[in-house]
């Protein structure tokens, strides 16, 4: 029996979905698509899981599609949805989703790393949508690539194809954090870290605003917005910051009298 080629791996807050197929640079095919697409459902249904990193096992974190599947059936029937299923999933997760990008990160790779809300890149890192070259279209990236790097910027990187480094993609704003190659591991923990002390209702109701942001009108964010900060300002993690916070207080009254 072979080995899934999407994997999930679960330490204590933290989920792992990890890409495994390194033999060919964990490229997608429908056993791909149709792993990933289940290991988001796994990480949806696990309450304990606050932060969830993808990551790509071996050289690279994911080329793009499987080009021997490709050169064979063109993109199976399916494929698409399933995979968008997938990125879907990953985008409303209420957990922090983080893409930890190393080595290649092309086509379906890029597409998948725009799904996350935060993206750790490696200066060992290309990135690039090279579909146009292939007479394709990048997938769902001409709709969420624009909304995070701009109009511009995303038409060039999808209309020439041409992939782009790691600083280049920090400067554009598609990656958030750029860490040296020998240190990716050490430096991906301390930003997952980060973001496992942030209170889990105050980064569920961020999210959900931030997603409707290009859809609604003010006035329905808005509505919305006062639900949310009603249910954080109930949550225990508002209760424990404002304890803190009398805490300090009290200790700085009673440092200044003593």
């Amino acid at each position: 029996m072979s080995e899934k080629a999407v994997l999930v791996e679960v330490d204590g807050q933290v989920a792992s979905i990890v890409l495994n197929r390194p033999h060919v640079l964990n490229a997608m095919n429908m056993d791909w698509v149709l792993g990933f697409e289940e290991a988001v459902q796994q990480v949806a249904a696990l309450p304990e899981v606050r932060v969830v990193v993808v990551k790509g096992k071996g050289r690279a974190f994911c080329a793009g599609l499987d080009l021997d599947m490709y050169s064979r059936e063109l993109m199976p029937p399916g494929f698409f949805d399933a995979q968008e299923r997938g990125f879907h999933g990953l985008e409303m997760l209420d957990k922090i989703t983080i893409a930890a990008i190393h080595g290649y990160c092309l086509g379906g790779g890029l597409q998948l790393a725009i799904s996350c809300d935060l993206r750790v890149c490696s200066t060992d890192a290309t990135l690039g949508l090279p579909a146009v070259n292939e007479g394709l279209m990048p997938g769902m990236a001409p709709y969420r690539l624009p909304r995070l790097i701009g109009l511009g910027p995303a038409c060039r990187l999808i209309l020439s194809g041409q992939p782009i480094g790691p600083d280049e993609a920090y400067r554009l704003g598609l990656v958030d954090y750029v860490v040296p190659a020998e240190r990716f591991e050490e430096r991906l923990a301390e930003v997952v870290s980060l973001y496992l002390k942030v209170p889990r209702m105050a980064a569920i109701a961020s999210k959900r605003l931030m997603q409707r942001a290009f859809q609604s009108s003010f006035d329905d964010a808005l509505a919305e917005a006062r639900e949310l900060i009603a249910q954080c300002l109930a949550s225990p993690e508002a209760a424990a910051a404002a304890a803190e916070w009398l805490e300090r207080k009290r200790r700085r009254r009673s440092g200044s009298q003593g």
